[in-house]
């Protein structure tokens, strides 16, 4: 694939020699926030300066962005995206349940929960609470998250961010597997969605898991809809009935 400016070959040993130098790889952080006009506001950060030069060099020879992203903003490529509310967040991404539900199907508290539920928290999703088809509701604990650096070993690590109980509405689409679609295909198909969302219900969070709902016998694809309480607790029942307009395009 063609880049816009020719890779220099064989850099390894001029990376190298920079690596090796503290005042180099200084010089090279500071002339980056520099070149991007952050000037001293970015130049606080914890990043030392050699793991900063050695992202930026590991991104370049690999064709690695994220790693580059992760070291200079703390966030994935799809931690931005999700992050600005432009793509879905992935069903318990990475093995880790998000979000976590707090009822059972039937509207329940379930036991032995990992978050504190407030009276008044359960008490507002019991008046909206119903079972329909093909439109589940919980009460839940979500979150969203980014990724960076250990600043000792470099290795990438998680860290949670807007943690909420609210109500979680999961609607059944269709497979997009059975139709030989990728994820970031079928998040392409719901964008328009996401964004009708984002427009008539800022803060609600969005989630999509393909393939990963089974109804009597059949798969679909599913998207959650999240609205923290902390935002949406007035009028619930009518950001419910808004979210169900949109997704259904009513």
């Amino acid at each position: 694939m063609a880049t816009i400016f020719p890779r220099e070959e064989k850099a390894e040993m001029l990376f190298d020699k920079i690596l090796e130098n503290p005042e180099a790889c200084r010089r090279l952080k500071s002339t980056f926030y520099d070149a991007i006009d952050s000037g001293d506001e970015f130049m606080t950060e914890n990043l030392p300066a050699k793991q900063f030069t050695s992202a930026l060099f590991d991104a370049y020879e690999n064709k690695d962005l994220t790693a580059f992203l992760m070291a200079v903003c703390q966030n994935s490529m799809f931690d931005l995206l999700r992050n600005a509310f432009l793509v879905p967040f992935k069903f318990n991404a990475d093995g880790q349940m998000n979000p976590y539900f707090l009822t059972d199907e039937d509207g329940n508290l379930l036991e032995d929960l990992p978050v504190r539920v407030k009276e008044k928290e359960y008490e507002k999703f019991c008046k909206v609470y119903q079972k329909r088809d093909k439109v589940k509701m919980y009460l839940a604990h979500g979150y969203r998250k980014r990724h960076s650096y250990d600043l000792d070993t470099m290795e990438a690590q998680e860290y949670k961010m807007g943690e909420h109980n609210g109500v979680l509405l999961i609607y059944e689409l269709p497979d997009t597997v059975k139709e030989k679609k990728t994820e970031a295909e079928a998040y392409a198909a719901v964008w328009d969605i996401m964004m009708e969302l984002q427009k008539d219900l800022p803060r609600s969070v969005v989630y999509y898991g393909q393939d990963s709902l089974e109804e009597d016998g059949k798969r679909y694809d599913e998207m959650g809809v999240f609205l923290p309480l902390e935002h949406f607790s007035d009028r619930l029942e009518r950001h419910i009935e808004k979210a169900d307009q949109i997704i259904y395009r009513k």
